[in-house]
């Protein structure tokens, strides 16, 4: 019995080494080529354009746009605005990632932060040593993502002016924001008008001095339209419908899809 015992358990110690060494074979370590998808690199949709206003010890401010590009490539203009004056400079290179954040190389000789820490739709400027600022003013220094696909790119015809009917067409009475270019265009009936436009946080605009066309207009429209775009601070959008708006006050001009 004994014997017996002893044999039944030296079979049962063998199938366990066996299973054991098996699992190990099976087990497969970390592979080198795998892929970290939660890394912002790959998970964020960080190509793209960025602005913000950042702080100045000496200026108003300074305006700070940012591209990055999918080659690894960057583009950053900065303007010092400084009593009704400007100043302003152009970088261009190539950026590297370090884990969550990028770096722009070539800055060294601008004594300027040459780090960001990239976050959903926006980049976050850090200080000369790589950290967040955590001074009042870190908010200040973030960068937002710039553009809107919801209206971008697309034919929007003008439906009110300051809650007034428009009777027109997508033909005769539309706005079209270009992408691209970052050039809103637009017609009242007359005259095509071309103006530079800066969307930020998706609903932010500033809508900039144009150029247009130069017929004589059979009415007033143009000219209200004129007033209403430089006045704009902000859209709204949805279900094919967008508002271009001042603050909270009642749409200045209401717009629908062009299908």
């Amino acid at each position: 019995m004994k014997t017996s015992s002893l044999n039944s358990a030296l079979a049962l110690a063998t199938v366990v080494i066996v299973l054991s060494s098996c699992g190990a074979k099976n087990k497969k370590s970390p592979s080198k080529d795998f892929e970290d998808h939660h890394t912002p690199e790959v998970a964020l949709d960080w190509q793209g354009h960025y602005y913000g206003l950042l702080p100045c010890a000496d200026c108003e401010g300074i305006a700070t746009e940012l591209s990055l590009k999918d080659d690894l490539t960057y583009v950053l203009t900065r303007v010092w605005k400084k009593k009704g004056t400007a100043a302003s400079d152009t970088l261009k290179g190539k950026f590297t990632w370090q884990g969550n954040h990028i770096k722009l190389e070539g800055m060294e000789d601008y004594s300027s932060p040459a780090t960001f820490k990239v976050e959903e739709n926006r980049v976050r400027q850090l200080d000369m040593d790589g950290n967040e600022i955590t001074s009042p003013l870190a908010a200040h220094y973030v960068l937002s993502k710039m553009g809107n696909p919801q209206i971008e790119d697309q034919r929007w015809q003008v439906v009110e002016l300051n809650g007034k009917p428009v009777n027109g067409t997508p033909e005769t009475h539309y706005l079209i924001f270009h992408s691209k270019e970052r050039r809103l265009e637009a017609k009242m009936n007359c005259n095509v008008l071309s103006k530079s436009y800066r969307i930020t946080d998706q609903f932010k605009i500033t809508i900039g001095q144009g150029i247009s066309t130069m017929m004589a207009c059979p009415d007033p429209l143009e000219a209200e339209f004129n007033k209403a775009l430089d006045m704009a601070d902000n859209i709204a959008v949805g279900d094919g419908t967008m508002t271009i708006n001042k603050a909270r006050m009642a749409p200045l001009v209401s717009l629908k899809l062009v299908e």
